[in-house]
């Protein structure tokens, strides 16, 4: 057979595959660049669990601060009005220091809970990076399966040429 259907399906299926091989590679790269994406948006939400940490000891800080104020400027006003600190007096700040502890832990639980969501949601990026490298390989091993084929056929398109 030296020259007819076999030659033309031969090296049709070799450029076929080869292009398909080249695909597969825009395919690798394309996979690789949406991991690096989501390895990036991980550290960003790690970032921001960070800064969700910080910030929160400084509104705890605050509220203990204003807690402070407003307990402090209670036992002034009981002293100026010459009262002392039993009965009435100690329940009003006793409810204060309650509310207080109250905002504080309220705070807490707030930036931990925010805190969890941008833990998860770094977890949740990486898992998908991991996906997209995992996907990057099997379009590696794709572009190697077709260029191998490409060549297995292009060999036997020139292997017809030389029969007669």
């Amino acid at each position: 057979m030296a020259f007819g259907s076999g030659t033309f399906d031969a090296f049709g299926g070799a450029a076929k595959d080869i292009f398909a091989g080249v695909a597969f590679g825009y395919q690798a790269d394309g996979k690789r660049l949406e991991a690096a994406n989501y390895d990036a948006a991980a550290r960003f939400s790690d970032q921001n669990a960070i800064f969700t940490r910080s910030s929160t000891r400084v509104k705890q800080y605050q509220a203990d601060r204003a807690l402070e104020k407003s307990v402090g400027g209670a036992e002034a006003d009981i002293a100026g009005a010459g009262f002392t600190q039993s009965g009435s007096a100690l329940d009003i700040l006793r409810e204060s220091m309650s509310q207080g502890a109250m905002q504080r832990a309220l705070l807490g639980q707030q930036g931990a809970i925010q805190e969890a969501g941008y833990e998860e949601q770094a977890r949740s990026y990486r898992a998908m990076a991991d996906s997209s490298r995992l996907a990057a390989e099997a379009a590696d091993t794709a572009q190697t399966g077709a260029y191998i084929t490409g060549g297995i056929k292009a060999i036997t398109g020139f292997a017809t040429l030389g029969t007669a």
